[in-house]
């Protein structure tokens, strides 16, 4: 069907079907009007970072666009993306999202189970199918997502540190700088400081003098952002139980939000020990995959709050179960983020959606490591302002991929939607 006979037909059937969670009434009325004509893949790379992207076609003219969550070079989510997920997807109702998603589920349980890398591409594809049904619907993605949203501007958070935690002058300097930037954050995530034997991954214990240098780098950035600023602390899932306990506590004076990922990522008991015994909160959930994952740290109450990364987690709609498991039990949420800006714009359109939400993670796009990405992408406002991502009122995710930049940064061995 032609896109703009579709939508006079939609707007004049269903005028009321955009507000029905989960699109029920929808796609009922509208299955087998659209059908899903072609499912394409390409790689960007900028600066090392691989994005893996999907775009799904339909009869009506109307495509949609995700993004997965990388693995080394974006290869294995586009063999599961194109020779996996393609045939299955061609000919179906773009509207059915979550039956689509459930099919792609069976089809790479046997690929590491539910995890990994075919959680990876289902994720981006079931972006992709959000970003279309938007478009049919003539809705952003928020306000169709599970029952619409909370807010159209989501909190964010930098990964961000001074140059130098422990010099006093580099920590306002860089207060300095985000005081003044367009972004005007005000919360961010520094990394603990760590100089271990062996590595991060052999050796699971701070010695007396790291214990004292992050209790210094962490005062000094207390020091020189006041108050009112967030300042999250960065863990890499690495401590074991006691160290992970005199941290919390040594790191109580400067009132972090949380701290992050503080022991390794599987659930056990420690989790529930550390969790009782701190004084701040602890979150983790960088690392995990689907509600199941997250099911024993939120009932058993092993953290204070739970971080989803969305680009990762098994889909939009399985990070609003995820969120709405958590909000049971009074736990906020925040969002894990470390993708392009695609991947950004459509986990803040389902952070909107979320009750208690506290922060979306996200980069300075102007200046550092990954300023300029996104170029990537046309979007009709900052995406970053007042602390907040700025979410569009255009139909979907509101933004299309900028050729220009895409072409000048496709990943060897592909082409243009190729």
């Amino acid at each position: 069907m032609h896109r703009r006979a579709f939508l006079k037909t939609l707007a004049a059937a269903v005028p009321a079907a955009t507000c029905v969670p989960y699109l029920n009434v929808a796609s009922a009325q509208e299955r087998g009007r659209v059908k899903i004509t072609d499912v394409k893949f390409m790689r960007i790379q900028v600066k090392g970072h691989a994005w893996p992207l999907v775009k799904i076609e339909t009869d009506a003219g109307v495509y949609g666009i995700g993004e997965c969550h990388h693995d080394v070079t974006g290869l294995a989510a586009k063999d599961v993306v194109l020779n996996a997920f393609r045939r299955m997807l061609i000919g179906q109702d773009p509207f059915d999202i979550e039956r689509l998603t459930s099919q792609m589920m069976f089809r790479v349980s046997y690929l590491g189970g539910n995890s990994g890398i075919g959680i990876h591409a289902i994720t981006g594809t079931e972006v992709a199918l959000w970003d279309l049904t938007g478009k049919l619907l003539g809705m952003p993605v928020r306000k169709i997502l599970s029952g619409g949203a909370y807010t159209n501007r989501v909190r964010a958070y930098w990964t961000s540190q001074p140059r130098n935690m422990l010099d006093p002058a580099s920590c306002k300097e860089w207060a300095d700088y985000i005081k003044n930037s367009v972004q005007k954050w005000t919360a961010a995530k520094p990394f603990r400081l760590s100089r271990r034997p062996g590595g991060e991954a052999l050796n699971r214990q701070l010695s007396n003098a790291e214990l004292k240098n992050n209790v210094r780098g962490f005062t000094n950035i207390r020091e020189a952002v006041g108050d009112d600023f967030e300042i999250i602390v960065h863990c890499h899932w690495e401590f074991n139980l006691p160290t992970a306990l005199a941290l919390v506590r040594a790191l109580e004076p400067i009132r972090p939000w949380w701290i992050e990922d503080p022991m390794p990522i599987e659930y056990v008991d420690s989790w529930a020990a550390l969790t009782a015994a701190s004084p701040v909160p602890i979150l983790c959930g960088e690392n995990l995959y689907t509600r199941y994952d997250f099911l024993p740290f939120i009932t058993n109450q092993a953290v204070h709050m739970i971080e989803i990364d969305i680009s990762m987690a098994g889909g939009l709609l399985e990070a609003r179960k995820i969120a709405d498991l958590a909000n049971l039990y009074y736990m906020p949420v925040a969002t894990h983020n470390v993708m392009g800006p695609i991947a950004a714009i459509a986990s803040a359109n389902c952070a909107a959606t979320m009750q208690d939400f506290a922060g979306h993670e996200t980069f300075d796009f102007k200046q550092g490591n990954r300023a300029g990405e996104a170029d990537l992408i046309i979007y009709d406002r900052e995406i970053i302002q007042d602390g907040h991502i700025q979410l569009s009122d255009k139909p979907c995710l509101g933004l299309d991929v900028n050729k220009d930049f895409a072409m000048k940064y496709l990943m060897e061995g592909d082409t243009w939607w190729g």
